[in-house]
């Protein structure tokens, strides 16, 4: 309330003392009109009759008190006629002369017009109003805090001097001080490398074939940074990036196994595999695994979920996992990826940061710099990691892409000639080039064949074949697995094929693999699907071309499977081959349900399943309960050969923190290596023996008796019979 007053009073006094300016400029231009060296002005008539009446208004209010002498403004006053205008211009003083010129004759005569007469007089400053006492407080956002200093836009010309006076607004003190410390501390850096780059040219001017002078030492004796030096070295970018390169590359040289203090004249003494000291193992015999190094980072991998796990096809060493986001970091991006370095396990190699959370990643095979991902706002992202955090290239959040979460993502292809390929849980499915993101190159939507009740699709999981980039499987929620063409095709077209599906899950399909088929049997028809319904499937999968020739047929048949081994129906007895009128189909058409090989029932629901990459019958699989089992179809159907769990971190939550989400083996390796990862964020790996993985061991045989466990499979139980 004082402020308040004292601005009041302030205007007040401004107001007194230009009315005392007035007045005494209309009495010293009475005195001069007399004058004949007096330069005189024609006033114009003001087009508003009621500028002076606006005035008095104004004036009124500020001062609270009526202005005396005040003009009538009825019918006969003059001031209807012109009235004396503003006393302060832009453009200078002006005044006009005083109000007894205008003044008309006596009652009910004419009133003669008289022009009037202005004079200039030089300008001066009246009154200068204070900056208020009052503190302004500035709210900054991320869009205004940046590197460059703000400047005010510039004032227009009408504005008065007083006005211009005001100080600039500009940042706080501190960010000021900040700009000028940085500042600071930039001269000091180029100081001190000028200094050393003198110190360097001047040895090498003293050097003499190759050996240095001794008195180059006296010459340039080392002194100490002081404080605010040493500040300025520490603290720049530089700086901070050697000490991070350097560090890794001195953690990867302490990781190295190798023993300094071997004695080679002491007796060698051969250690057999089963007394050798090992920590967490599982196994028996050439059929071991053991737990090699956990990936954890108290930054990033803090309160995260993995979404996903690959191999570098390039470098051995590196793994990449996708995590979600920080319920308890807002601040935190939602999505990051981490490099893992098998040599670093304490911190990652690269961190890639997204706005969303990631729900897949995986290496580039034809790009070792890229890694492509999968957000939940539905873009694709591509990193690179010659690049920063940020994605080098992502998709535009339009109606051009993907509009659902992302949760597959793959890249087919040749070296010269590769695509990427996006599902997301709606139903699309796209092609993207790796050079431009911005608009899908192929685009279609599966939609579910008849007799389905809602055409709606949602996939989970997808997969390509080794040989064929044109037809992948999906799994879906409820259950199904589809085959799908990218193209047209003979008998089919592009999209969901309605010919045959694969039914035989209860519950979501999380994962769906191809075998490899890397040897001497073509086994690339055989699939592993993994779902929430507590169990693993083996399925054969028909070729695209074969597919025509059982819809050619119109028998309809009941398709169940058994276990050769125990006798039990392990086909769904509700699956049989049924008409639909699909227009990709055509009418007259079959939908033939085939029915799993095998059926592997666990004792917890079932999050990842994968494929060893060198041993034809031994895949892995993840599941709730935090355990990771390995199968080897060609020894037992009924029990994993291993079982093992992570070993637990000393900071681990206790609460749901043993399940495992994903799994994933070494492609590019020996087929040893393989990875699993889960709910408390925590990347393991782990590496099997002999007897399942590593190519030294392989025998063509066990290939064959893949091949035979098919055929026995298929004779007993068989899949749809025309």
């Amino acid at each position: 309330m004082q402020q308040r007053r004292d601005e009041i009073l302030a205007k007040k006094a401004k107001l007194a003392e230009l009315k005392r300016q007035r007045e005494l400029r209309a009495s010293q231009a009475t005195a001069r009109h007399g004058a004949s060296n007096t330069i005189e002005f024609i006033a114009p008539t003001p087009s508003r009759a009621d500028n002076r009446r606006e005035i008095e208004l104004l004036i009124d209010t500020l001062v609270r008190e009526s202005r005396p002498g005040s003009v009538s403004t009825g019918a006969n006053s003059p001031g209807r006629r012109g009235s004396r205008p503003n006393s302060v211009l832009s453009t200078g003083e002006l005044s006009n002369e005083n109000n007894s010129e205008f003044a008309g004759p006596a009652h009910g005569q004419a009133a003669t017009s008289q022009p009037q007469i202005l004079s200039t007089i030089p300008l001066k400053t009246i009154y200068e109003c204070p900056p208020s006492p009052v503190k302004e407080v500035y709210s900054y956002s991320k869009g205004v805090q940046t590197a460059e200093e703000w400047t005010p836009p510039k004032r227009s010309r009408a504005f008065s001097e007083s006005e211009t006076d005001e100080p600039p607004v500009t940042a706080s003190p501190s960010k000021r001080l900040s700009r000028r410390e940085r500042g600071r501390e930039e001269e000091l850096r180029e100081s001190i490398r000028k200094e050393i780059e003198e110190e360097l040219r001047a040895a090498k001017e003293l050097v003499t074939d190759g050996v240095l002078n001794p008195s180059a030492a006296a010459n340039f004796p080392a002194r100490s940074l002081n404080p605010e030096e040493l500040k300025a070295v520490t603290q720049s970018d530089d700086f901070m990036d050697f000490i991070d390169r350097s560090t890794k590359v001195i953690e990867k040289a302490l990781d190295q196994e190798y023993d300094i203090l071997t004695d080679y004249t002491l007796q060698v003494h051969d250690v057999e595999d089963d007394d050798e000291p090992s920590g967490n193992t599982a196994g028996k015999g050439r059929r071991k695994v053991r737990e090699v190094a956990q990936f954890y980072d108290e930054r990033w991998s803090k309160k995260r979920m993995i979404s996903s796990i690959d191999f570098s096809p390039k470098f051995p060493e590196l793994l990449l996992a996708s995590y979600t986001k920080n319920p308890t970091a807002p601040h935190d991006p939602d999505g990051i990826v981490q490099v893992w370095n098998m040599h670093l396990h304490d911190r990652p190699e690269f961190v890639f940061h997204a706005q969303s959370d990631i729900l897949t990643a995986k290496f580039s095979p034809f790009h070792p710099n890229l890694i492509i991902g999968g957000a939940y706002s539905g873009q694709v992202l591509l990193w690179d990691t010659r690049a920063r955090s940020a994605p080098v290239q992502k998709t535009p959040l339009t109606g051009s892409g993907h509009t659902h979460p992302v949760y597959c993502v793959d890249i087919v292809g040749t070296q010269n000639a590769n695509n990427i390929i996006s599902c997301s849980t709606d139903g699309a499915v796209c092609g993207w080039s790796v050079d431009m993101l911005a608009q899908p190159q192929e685009a279609m939507t599966l939609l579910a064949p008849l007799p389905a009740k809602n055409e709606d699709l949602s996939p989970t999981c997808m997969a390509f074949p080794q040989a064929d980039p044109t037809f992948f499987l999906v799994g879906s929620e409820e259950g199904t697995i589809f085959p799908c063409h990218r193209y047209d095709r003979a008998g089919a077209k592009a999209g969901v094929d309605a010919r045959v599906s694969y039914k035989g899950h209860a519950a979501p399909v999380m994962s769906v693999a191809f075998h490899p088929a890397r040897g001497p049997v073509d086994l690339g028809d055989l699939v592993l699907s993994a779902s929430l319904d507590w169990s693993v499937k083996l399925w054969k999968v028909r070729a695209p071309a074969a597919t025509s020739a059982v819809a050619a047929s119109p028998a309809t048949t009941t398709t169940t499977a058994s276990n050769p081994t125990t006798g039990t129906t392990n086909g769904n007895p509700n699956t049989t081959t049924a008409a639909t009128s699909s227009s990709s189909a055509g009418a007259g058409l079959l939908e033939a349900h085939v029915a799993p090989l095998l059926d592997f029932v666990r004792e917890d629901v079932v999050y990842d399943a994968a494929w060893s990459p060198v041993k034809p019958g031994v895949f892995g699989l993840v599941d709730g309960a935090g355990f990771l089992e390995l199968w080897d179809i060609t020894v037992e159907t009924e029990e994993p050969v291993a079982r093992i769990a992570p070993s637990p971190r000393k900071d681990g939550r206790t609460m749901l923190s043993k399940s495992l989400n994903k799994l994933a083996w070494d492609q590019a390796g020996d087929g040893r290596r393989l990875a699993t990862g889960g709910i408390d964020g925590a990347v393991t790996l782990f590496e099997v023996g002999e007897g399942l993985g590593g190519k030294e061991g392989l025998r063509n045989e066990e290939w064959g008796a893949v091949k035979r466990l098919v055929g026995r499979l298929e004779q007993g139980a068989g899949e749809v019979v025309v």
